[in-house]
């Protein structure tokens, strides 16, 4: 039997899916962590699509590519419709108070 300590819950756009990030201790002591994609049923409530164990040996690895540049700009909010949010310059803003 294993027992698990809760990370983190994601939600996702569709409040109907989630992901889990879980430490399981397992029979012998053994950590490990666990990725793991949930969806919800009126029926059953929250149950695992699938799950992924990450081996020890691979954490340096997951955390690089996490904190990676290219992962911190993934992390940026998109903006819907793909319109860029107008920017006023200050000296545009300083020269229409003088006028």
């Amino acid at each position: 039997m294993s027992n698990e300590t809760l990370l983190n819950v994601f939600p996702t756009d569709d409040e109907r899916r989630r992901l889990v990030v879980a430490i399981q201790r397992c029979e012998g002591d053994v950590d490990r962590l666990v990725l793991r994609q949930e969806s919800f049923s009126q029926d059953v409530g929250w149950f695992t699509q699938s799950s992924m164990a990450i081996e020890p040996e691979q954490l340096p690895g997951l955390k690089m590519a996490l904190t990676s540049n290219t992962a911190r700009k993934l992390q940026r909010p998109c903006r819907s419709g793909g319109a860029s949010p107008a920017v006023l310059s200050f000296s545009e803003a300083a020269t229409s108070r003088v006028g």
